[in-house]
């Protein structure tokens, strides 16, 4: 009653506020897997475009993502991300609508921390559920990284280099471009840096050893229309060598110490051909089909400690048909993943399975201010069978006002490793159930005058059949549950023609569903600042600032032993970037983070960076 009573008052102050909403001009894929108007979805989506890459100064997925992403250190660390309070391994990932899951990791989750963004030109943050769209892990939401490709000419070539803090080095070159008939767009782009100690001072072994990381990622895409007939090809290969400290160091191999032999390593490939047909200007067919595969390996010195491999193969078949008044896009999905995992403390795992997938996705427009979407899923794996899957949403828009509200379904299927890894502590359970959810959303935006907007979103999630380790079993079982409620909150303000500030605001409520404490890492509080100012045609000034708040995580003695579960600290860190239009071709950029030097740790017991300097050159032809 409770909740049902807040989101009754959140939607009566929503209709007091005002009459009006004026149409929003961002154009979003990931949200119907096709071509939509944000306002039209009755969904929050965050779109970081290239030229927020550029004036924000953001190198990494990391940077675009914000503090939803919990990196275990620096530049190419471990990094999970946490979207309304859900688990990171309840956040899928895409690469132009590839599934990129990590199939071999224990629970499937994606590392979000090995991705730079030269290649992009977008990045597409769905929150909320999208199983009914995309499958499994899709319960608190998608991020969707999305290329750069095509161009007002046949050849417009980029170039950025930089230097900086930390030994830091990165440069990227590459071009996009097109005609009436064909676009595409290619890069090859590569950061080096020496990094920092990601064991904090606070701790005895702490010797200020660097953990450095270094990232190389080539990128290609094109596509040709020839008529009714129209193909495309897209191809990635990323390679990411990144340093790390450890958990088990000392006399009693239990505290937290630097290690100059731990390192780690992948390579990710991914690569797709499709082609579509229109057979008229309501209905159009396309079929696609491609392969993501990711290596992974430990060492210890000159020892390999760890290998994981995963290989999935893909085809996809899709329909989209134009109503008068709406649009069906359906499909079906087919996928075989393989995985072979060797490690020091479980048996040698390979092992395979297929799943198919069914679903529509339709929007229709009801009278002239309400939009309705829609979708229904059905995925079939080959160990537990059928999962069905649904959302159902609507946006009603009264000029310079928009109010949205949805409810979906959503779930996470076990992991391969979950039902069949075995070793000396574990104990492979076949008989798991996918992880299950219901969500539901109500939010509204509002354009106050042509300067300021606002807007605000109250939501819940219930997930059950959550999969965890029963020290008493020996084995994952199906035994938790996740409670959580949560609202977001911001103003958008033109102050001046050439300054803009945005505040954002997020209050989440994450709870274990029987016991009641607060999910690890999940802040009840966190807060963002984003301000631009151009004071000359020539100058662009961007400054930033986030506040993390108190939250649960896995803490350690001050000798650096595990201490189990508490609360730990918030904190607060900002920083700017300046850029310098050297001539109509050419851009000097210079960039600071953590500007006062905040001492933090956004995982416990791993260093955030200390503060930082860097400065470039962007070129455009």
């Amino acid at each position: 009653m409770r909740n049902i009573l807040k989101a009754a008052l959140f939607a009566a102050t929503a209709f007091i506020t005002s009459p009006a909403f004026a149409q929003e001009t961002d154009i979003v894929v990931t949200a119907t897997r096709e071509p939509t108007e944000a306002s039209r979805l009755p969904a929050r989506i965050e779109v970081v475009d290239r030229a927020d890459i550029e004036a924000r100064g953001l190198v990494t997925l990391v940077d675009a993502l914000g503090a939803q992403a919990v990196q275990s250190g620096g530049a190419g660390q471990q990094t999970s991300v946490f979207l309304r309070g859900t688990n990171s391994k309840h956040v899928l990932a895409l690469f132009d609508g590839i599934r990129l899951n990590d199939a071999s990791s224990p629970s499937s989750a994606y590392d979000f921390g090995q991705d730079a963004l030269g290649a992009l030109e977008r990045v597409e943050v769905l929150r909320g559920p999208a199983s009914a769209i995309y499958g499994s892990d899709a319960v608190g939401g998608v991020v969707n990284m999305i290329t750069r490709r095509g161009g007002e000419t046949p050849f417009e070539p980029f170039l950025e280099a930089e230097i900086g803090s930390f030994g830091t080095f990165r440069t990227l070159l590459g071009a996009a471009g097109g005609g009436s008939a064909t676009s595409y767009g290619v890069s090859v782009e590569f950061y080096d840096t020496e990094g920092f100690d990601n064991v904090p001072e606070r701790f005895p072994l702490s010797t200020g050893d660097k953990d450095g990381s270094t990232l190389s990622t080539f990128t290609g895409t094109a596509r040709h229309e020839a008529g009714n007939w129209g193909f495309d090809v897209l191809a990635r290969y990323r390679e990411s060598v990144s340093e790390y400290d450890t958990l088990g160091g000392g006399p009693g191999f239990d505290q937290r110490a630097d290690d100059p032999d731990l390192g780690n390593e992948q390579e990710q490939t991914v690569w797709r051909l499709g082609g579509d047909y229109t057979l008229s200007d309501a209905f159009n067919v396309r079929l696609s089909g491609g392969e993501v595969s990711l290596d992974r390996a430990e060492r210890d010195g000159g020892l390999q400690t760890f290998s994981a491999a995963f290989d999935r193969q893909f085809a996809d078949l899709t329909a989209h048909y134009d109503l008068t008044g709406g649009s069906l896009n359906g499909g079906l999905s087919f996928e075989n993943n393989t995985i072979d995992n060797v490690s020091q403390f479980n048996d040698p795992l390979t092992t395979d399975e297929d799943q198919s997938a069914a679903f529509v996705i339709g929007q229709f427009d009801i009278g002239e201010r309400v939009v309705a979407t829609g979708s229904v899923r059905v995925d079939d794996y080959e160990a537990f069978g059928a999962q069905a899957t649904y959302s159902l949403g609507a946006v009603a828009t009264f000029d310079a006002f928009r109010l949205f509200a949805s409810f979906g379904a959503g779930f996470k299927a076990p992991s391969l490793s979950e039902r069949y890894e075995t070793g000396f502590f574990n104990i492979g359970n076949p008989d798991l159930a996918p992880e299950e959810s219901e969500s539901w959303e109500i939010g509204w935006d509002f354009d106050v005058s042509e300067a300021i907007s606002t807007g605000a979103s109250y939501y819940q999630t219930r997930i059950d059949n959550m999969i965890n380790y029963s020290f008493g079993d020996l084995q994952n079982i199906n035994i938790d549950e996740a409670e959580i409620d949560g609202a977001e909150f911001y103003v958008d303000v033109d102050v001046l023609p050439w300054a803009n500030v945005r505040v954002d605001y997020a209050w989440t409520d994450a709870q274990d569903g029987a016991t009641g404490v607060q999910l690890s890492r999940r802040p009840e509080h966190g807060a963002k600042l984003e301000t631009t100012f151009r004071p000359a045609d020539r100058l662009s000034v961007a400054v930033n600032w986030r506040y993390v708040g108190a939250r649960n995580d896995t803490v350690y003695t001050p000798t650096g032993v595990f201490a189990g579960t508490a609360e730990v600290d918030s904190y607060s860190v900002g920083g700017g970037n300046v850029t310098f239009d050297l001539d109509d071709h050419a851009e000097l950029f210079v960039r600071v983070d953590n500007i006062t030097d905040e001492d933090y740790e956004p995982v416990e017991a791993y260093a955030g960076a200390p503060r930082s300097g860097f400065i470039g050159v962007r070129a455009r032809f």
